[in-house]
């Protein structure tokens, strides 16, 4: 019998003001550009992504969530980017909180137990904006966009037929400081 699997992944998951102001930050870069626009309600910061995993895995890696105890942050998302390699325009800020690389090495840690690995590679926070695209020409563009975060998540991403859907299908609060 085959076992049933969810494709899964952690993220910081934006308010609706937030997500507003990133897309309306992004509309005069993405408007020159060929390519996949990143559909408002998918847009993420990705902590940790899981793959596809058992019901078993999945109650493993929720139950190590709820262990982690990081504060509460902002972020400035403050400059755009383009990775070469995957063609993708996106956002990001240009200093880290240091709650966020702790957030992110506490919950790689206490997913560890449930047979997940960290990536090698620097964690390197961002919003993907538009995926399939060239290069823009110039990205001098001034914006600071503040986001609070107080929680992170557990989203599944669901194959629909006009591409792909995330649902964020777990919350898990951060602490609230002072």
């Amino acid at each position: 019998m085959i076992k049933k699997t969810n494709r899964l992944f952690f993220a910081l998951w934006p308010s609706q003001q937030v997500r507003r102001a990133i897309v309306d930050a992004s509309l005069p870069l993405s408007s020159q550009l060929e390519g996949r626009v990143i559909r408002p309600q998918n847009l993420h910061i990705t902590l940790h992504f899981i793959g596809q995993v058992t019901e078993d895995v999945k109650q493993c890696i929720h139950t190590a969530a709820q262990s982690v105890a990081v504060d509460s942050f902002n972020i400035k998302l403050d400059r755009f980017g383009y990775f070469k390699r995957a063609k993708i325009l996106w956002i990001g800020p240009r200093q880290l909180p240091d709650e966020l690389v702790r957030l992110h090495q506490d919950l790689g840690k206490a997913l560890s137990p449930c047979g997940y690995k960290s990536e090698i590679r620097k964690f390197n926070p961002h919003v993907s904006l538009m995926r399939k695209c060239a290069r823009p020409k110039a990205i001098q563009h001034e914006l600071i966009i503040p986001w609070s975060a107080d929680e992170f998540v557990l989203v599944e991403s669901i194959q629909i037929e006009s591409g792909v859907e995330y649902r964020v299908i777990e919350h898990y609060p951060l602490l609230q400081s002072g």
